[in-house]
């Protein structure tokens, strides 16, 4: 029996409580934790700081969807941080990932090209802000009992 493996076209992607049809989605964490040496050699590892950010490409409706939520707080910036739900799911396959408190910007307002054939596309970076952080799976990327030692 051959596996039915997730693609792009299996993730469907939610900002809060809307579901977004994207061209694109990336999530990346950035991990801080370096190696340490003594006199050259490999000797352990510190913790360093962490984030995660990503980007989503999105066509001019779903824009437009984001936009109309703009509008209703009053501007692009003011748009509250929300949680960003990605779930890939096959017969044989689930991969669901949230990210928390996602604060939205826009790199590429328009990407055009001139010869058409395409439709136009934007897109929207966002940095994670809460600690709730990310989770894979169900299961939280940062250690919860440093979280706790921090009163978060």
């Amino acid at each position: 029996m051959s596996t039915h493996h997730i693609s792009g076209m299996d993730i469907n992607v939610s900002l809060g409580t809307s579901l977004i049809n994207v061209k694109q989605f990336t999530l990346n964490i950035e991990d801080g934790v370096k190696e340490t040496t003594t006199r050259g050699v490999a000797n352990g590892f510190v913790n360093g700081v962490t984030g995660a950010s990503g980007e989503i490409t999105v066509d001019t409706e779903n824009f437009n969807r984001i936009m109309e939520e703009a509008r209703k707080v009053g501007s692009y910036q003011q748009l509250p941080a929300f949680d960003i739900i990605s779930l890939g799911q096959t017969v044989n396959q689930t991969l669901k990932t949230a990210a928390y408190g996602c604060k939205l910007s826009v790199s590429k307002l328009i990407d055009a090209a001139g010869d058409g054939g395409d439709k136009l596309e934007h897109t929207i970076p966002y940095k994670v802000t809460d600690s709730r952080f990310v989770e894979i799976n169900g299961v939280p990327y940062l250690d919860q009992s440093h979280l706790e030692t921090l009163g978060l």
